[in-house]
């Protein structure tokens, strides 16, 4: 047999497949070998070629059992599929083992139609069933990057729009395999850091936040509704686990919610959802960290287990707009606070700074602390307007020390401005008493430990000692002692810093008024 040809088109998969086979040799009313075939066509809009085999040919031409092998490519991915088939064409409530493989997982899904972010190269493998419009994945495992996956999936194209349910487990995710969900590419990223991918994106050279299309485009055309789950995230000095994601996408309303990790000892919670129907698109993210200890969550930046009883709760509500992580944090307004309970706060590293700056010349010199400092209370707190952070307000209140800041920090220039300093609560011979600044990019944050006050200071001393004494220089580092302890419980209600009082229920005045002066849009204001 020559020269035959069949056509095959499904309507609702969108599917036109062109199909040549091979020259047939027949005897005695039985074919002698496997019929192979060839050819080409569309899935979508997506051009494919495939190849495969007839293993039962002589079963199949009777409307007998169809062994079928079939091998597709596109210009980016690669499938393949094995099973047996009732008959010649019949795929339903048939299982089919399907394996596919490529550099990006979001190239296969788009031919389906549907939108994922970008991955790292890929390989997976499925048993596939097809009932009636629903395509069901299940037993899939597979790898994308040099992370895992598991779990089933299902396909459902009977609708007025696609829909996608899901049941996936990670058991180790690398870092690098999140960034597309950011808007960063992995590959980028992998090879030459989150700062480089940003560039990518359009984002200037010291920006950290990608400018990249969180891929809004199709969102309309399918529904989802994705569980996700993650045993551990693979990353440096981040000890995340026990990832919970439920993902929901209902024509183009997109919400992550909830999405639960534990991070350090403490659970973070967070609800984020995304309105692609809006030109552009307005992302509302509420993200809540339950109290946490500290020793754990700066594990890795000196930090002593051993000493460190405090810990820390904090939540972030932020509105903005945009179809980037970065439009939409730099048109934010909402409010992000960091309440520190009664605790100790213990550290080896003299550039993460210890709360009681009282003892700051002696930590200079002996590179560490002889005792934990003692936590009364604390709270670091912002309000966000129009991308632009202003401290609302910066109070920790030590056993020796009042500690206040000022400034803060702008997502629209990825701008850091803040100044932190401690006042004495009694008399004092040394204090560093001069201001502690953070300054520079989120990329590349400064930090001045050393001031131009305190150096100044350090001059004073100097000279002092040469015209007078030796015991008069220590007295450019006396502090009189005149801090005002807080009154904890405005602290640990996180309120403004109009609601602010000392111990003695007295309206503090050295906490700003809780707004970033309308300058701060140019640059960030409030040093002390």
């Amino acid at each position: 047999m020559r020269e035959t040809s069949l056509r095959y088109r499904d309507p609702q998969l969108q599917l036109l497949a062109d199909i040549r086979f091979n020259e047939i040799a027949a005897a005695d009313n039985r074919i002698a070998d496997a019929v192979r075939f060839a050819g080409g066509g569309k899935f979508r809009a997506t051009p494919f070629t495939l190849s495969g085999a007839l293993l039962s040919p002589n079963e199949t031409l009777t409307m007998g059992q169809n062994r079928l092998e079939l091998h597709a490519a596109t210009a980016t991915d690669k499938v393949d599929i094995t099973g047996t088939l009732p008959s010649l064409a019949q795929i339903e409530g048939a299982p089919l083992n399907v394996a596919a493989r490529g550099r990006n997982a979001a190239d296969l899904f788009a031919v389906l139609g549907i939108i994922i972010p970008d991955t790292r190269r890929y390989q997976l493998q499925a048993e596939m069933l097809k009932q009636g419009s629903r395509y069901r994945f299940h037993d899939m495992e597979g790898q994308f990057g040099a992370s895992d996956i598991t779990g089933s999936f299902t396909l459902d194209t009977g609708g007025p729009r696609r829909r996608v349910t899901a049941d996936l487990v990670t058991q180790t995710l690398d870092i690098v395999d999140v960034a597309p969900f950011m808007g960063y590419d992995p590959n980028i990223v992998a090879a030459k850091g989150f700062e480089t991918a940003a560039a990518e994106t359009g984002a200037p050279p010291d920006r950290l936040l990608p400018d990249a299309s969180l891929r809004a485009e199709g969102l309309r055309a399918f529904d989802a509704d994705v569980r996700y789950r993650i045993a551990r995230l693979r990353a440096e000095k981040m000890p995340v686990t026990d990832v919970d994601a439920t993902v929901k996408l209902s024509d183009g309303l997109l919400a992550l919610a909830p999405v639960s990790f534990t991070m350090a000892r403490g659970k973070v919670t967070s609800d984020i959802r995304i309105d692609w129907r809006r030109k552009p698109a307005r992302t509302v993210y509420d993200i809540r960290l339950a109290q946490t200890p500290l020793a754990r969550l700066l594990t890795g930046y000196g930090v002593e287990e051993s000493g460190t009883s405090g810990s820390l709760w904090a939540r972030a509500q932020l509105t903005g707009d945009g179809d980037t992580l970065h439009q939409s944090l730099a048109t934010s307004d909402g409010r992000i606070a960091a309440v520190i309970p009664r605790g100790t706060f213990w550290t080896r590293n003299v550039q993460l700074a210890e709360l009681d700056f009282g003892t700051f010349i002696q930590k200079m010199f002996e590179r560490k602390l002889k005792e934990p400092v003692q936590i009364n209370c604390g709270l670091v707190a912002f309000t966000v307007r129009e991308g632009v952070a202003g401290a609302d307000p910066i109070l920790i209140d030590t056993a020796k020390n009042v500690v206040l800041g000022r400034g803060g920090f702008s997502f629209v220039d990825e701008s850091l401005n803040l100044t932190v300093r401690a006042d004495a609560k009694k008399f004092s011979l040394l204090s560093g008493q001069s201001p502690v600044r953070l300054g520079g990019k989120f990329a590349e944050p400064s930090l001045q430990v050393i001031t131009p006050e305190l150096l100044g200071r350090g001059g004073a001393a100097v000279g002092l000692g040469a015209v007078v004494a030796p015991p008069a220089a220590l007295l450019a580092f006396v502090d009189i002692g005149d801090a005002k302890a807080a009154d904890c419980g405005p602290v640990l209600g996180a309120k403004s810093a109009v609601a602010q009082r000392t111990a003695g229920s007295k309206p503090r005045d050295d906490v700003g008024g809780g707004k970033p002066p309308e300058k701060a849009r140019k640059k960030i204001l409030g040093i002390f």
